[in-house]
């Protein structure tokens, strides 16, 4: 049971890996607030802000015994908000890119529902792909396609040079490319 407010990060961990909630409760306190205003300077919105905090929380929760961290924990927190972010914005990019695809369709008039329902399905299909590749080259990706960042602003973002952010882009264009070339010429 924590009884000392001053514990370290790692006695904090070693406790809440060995299942004291007491000691998850003192990580909470600690690094709630410093988490949520960091998410809040990026996502700009305090309740979106709050939501992300609260997933990592869940995640750690979720975790458990099972937590393998190879970084300080203070780093691995702002990390795992960090990704949450990127991952939460790009999730409403997609969704609101959808939104002004299928406004666009309605507005023009072009509304075909074989051509829009196989439009969806290759979207759909697309997205999975996407999901398959590796972490890292999949928050390079969908932020570089879907947030529509620079390479300077995705390497400022995720600490990694301009050259990593290009070649991790190549490298999921590269494996995403084979699996939808077919497609192209039946939506034209």
């Amino acid at each position: 049971m924590v009884t000392n407010l001053n514990m370290s990060d790692q006695d904090l961990l070693s406790l809440f890996k060995g299942g004291d909630t007491a000691a998850f409760k003192m990580i909470y306190e600690r690094y709630w607030q410093l988490l949520y205003v960091s998410a809040c300077k990026v996502l700009k919105d305090e309740e979106e802000a709050k939501d992300v905090v609260q997933e990592v929380f869940i995640s750690l929760l979720n975790k458990g015994a099972t937590l393998e961290i190879n970084v300080s924990f203070s780093s691995y927190l702002y990390t795992a908000v960090r990704y949450k972010v990127f991952d939460y914005i790009s999730r409403k990019k997609v969704r609101q890119d959808h939104l002004d695809t299928l406004d666009n369709y309605v507005s023009a008039g072009n509304l075909c529902t074989d051509h829009a329902l196989l439009e969806k399905e290759i979207n759909d299909e697309m997205e999975k792909e996407i999901q398959n590749l590796p972490e890292k080259m999949r928050i390079v990706f969908e932020l570089s396609r879907k947030a529509e960042l620079s390479h300077k602003e995705i390497a400022d973002i995720l600490n990694i040079s301009d050259k990593t952010v290009k070649k991790q882009i190549n490298n999921a264009i590269k494996l995403l490319k084979p699996k939808f070339i077919n497609h192209y010429f039946l939506l034209f």
